[in-house]
């Protein structure tokens, strides 16, 4: 199971370096950017610090493969950034938000279509 994806979206939205968190797992930097870079898996106590540290539902994490979900996790920094500012916007701007991605992904579709 690679996670260091996720950690290191988490890491981002939240602020964090991995030195701080590091230092708030009390291990050594070293040791969670083997995390981040999926080298090493955490012991289990640690991982529940880690997703606790970065509000991560530790069941949801550890059943994502088993139940095909793997999309549901934020995947890249782009992804975490992309979900940041839309969980600022209100309702309405978010429906506007969501209307103008559905018709981006039309006219991508469209242009697909053009190139064959």
């Amino acid at each position: 199971m690679k996670l260091g994806k996720i950690f290191a979206a988490k890491l981002e939205e939240k602020n964090m370096t991995q030195k701080e968190i590091a230092k708030k797992l009390n291990i050594s930097a070293g040791a969670f950017s083997a995390y981040v870079t999926d080298t090493n898996f955490p012991r289990l106590d640690i991982l529940a610090d880690i997703c606790r540290i970065l509000d991560i539902d530790l069941n949801h994490l550890l059943n994502l493969e088993s139940h095909g979900n793997l999309d549901l996790v934020i995947q890249n920094k782009e992804e975490a950034k992309v979900l940041r500012e839309m969980r600022k916007l209100s309702n309405k701007e978010r429906e506007l938000f969501l209307e103008n991605i559905q018709s981006f992904l039309k006219l991508l579709e469209k242009m697909k279509d053009i190139k064959e």
